[in-house]
């Protein structure tokens, strides 16, 4: 599994085909031809990815955005772009 924190750029992998459903995302990776899904709040995190790319700028919008602790932010945050990253949808920048 990759590891980041909340230093690290990230960037959408060029061969994902976006679309939103419902206030949810549905995203096609071209290579491998899978399809992955985001809630609502994935979806919010995905939209502040492509905005800043910066983890630590998507961290502080969702702290103002979101009535949540901020150490459980950093944990679900790190931990769905851990997921994204093995999955191939996203790729760090650094």
């Amino acid at each position: 599994m990759s590891q980041v924190d909340l230093s690290t750029r990230i960037r959408i992998a060029e061969d994902v085909l976006v679309q939103a459903v419902g206030g949810e995302l549905v995203m096609l990776d071209l290579n491998q031809e899978k399809y992955f899904g985001l809630d609502p709040v994935g979806a919010r995190i995905w939209a502040l990815i492509q905005d800043h790319g910066s983890l630590e700028q998507v961290y502080r919008a969702m702290l103002d955005e979101y009535d949540v602790e901020a150490e459980q932010l950093e944990s679900d945050l790190l931990e769905l772009v851990n997921d994204l990253l093995d999955a191939g949808v996203i790729e760090t920048a650094d």
